[in-house]
């Protein structure tokens, strides 16, 4: 049974780190797979929360929760943008997420038509129309996705009737597919995005890789992962 939640403020951006451990691992999701930290939704809610938002983060895959379970906390939550992020530790392996993300998107999309859902990283950056064809998402980033998320959150506050200004997004009208332009990157990261946002996490539930401690299976928690640089040479 789903534990139903509500969080005690209005939710401007709820950012979902996609995962369907169950599926994959079925018995032994809870023992044999590694749970590493979303280091990339926590710092776009590092970003999104130094600008004002109010923001949370839910873990599909450190929750153990499904497609449907994910859909069923965010229709609770209510937020005014969903942005599932498409990110595996390795930034090569978010193709490999895309399958549960789309599952997450399709459920969200049929248990609330109306949320407002953006789909962002790796994968979506390089096919952003393609992905935007394929998935049940209203909107895709082609870029690195705090600068966009933040603009789409700023328009949709005030009504959503000028998505055109938001930089770095792709998103349909009527037939078509309307491409804005190229969003800025993150600059001055000591102030704008130190950090992942520690405190959204559940990082009771993060575990290492088995291979990172075989002399010590039974200290592979608590657990986290730390980046020293952000994005390739």
């Amino acid at each position: 049974m789903m534990v139903p939640f509500k969080p005690a403020f209005p939710v401007d951006l709820l950012l979902v780190n996609p995962g369907d451990k169950k599926r994959i691992y079925q018995g032994l999701e809870r023992g044999l797979s590694a749970v590493e930290p979303p280091v990339w939704a926590g710092l776009m809610a590092s970003f999104i929360r130094r600008k004002g938002m109010r923001v949370l983060v839910l873990d599909a895959s450190a929750e153990g929760l499904g497609p449907e379970e994910t859909a069923g906390r965010i229709a609770e939550i209510a937020p005014i943008l969903v942005a599932v992020v498409v990110y595996g530790q390795n930034p090569s392996a978010s193709t490999m997420v895309m399958p549960a993300a789309g599952a997450i998107c399709t459920a969200i999309k049929q248990i609330s038509p109306a949320q407002p859902l953006l789909l962002v990283g790796g994968h979506v950056a390089a096919l952003p129309e393609r992905t935007l064809r394929e998935e049940e998402a209203d909107f895709v980033c082609d870029g690195e996705g705090p600068v966009t998320i933040l603009e789409l959150l700023r328009e949709l506050k005030g009504g959503g009737r000028r998505l055109e200004r938001v930089p770095g997004l792709f998103f349909r009208c009527g037939e078509g597919i309307v491409r804005t332009g190229s969003a800025t990157l993150v600059e001055d990261l000591d102030s704008d995005m130190p950090s992942p946002a520690w405190d959204l996490l559940p990082m009771e539930k993060y575990q290492a890789h088995n291979w990172h401690c075989f002399a010590h299976l039974d200290r592979r928690s608590p657990y986290a992962s730390l980046y020293t640089s952000l994005g390739c040479p």
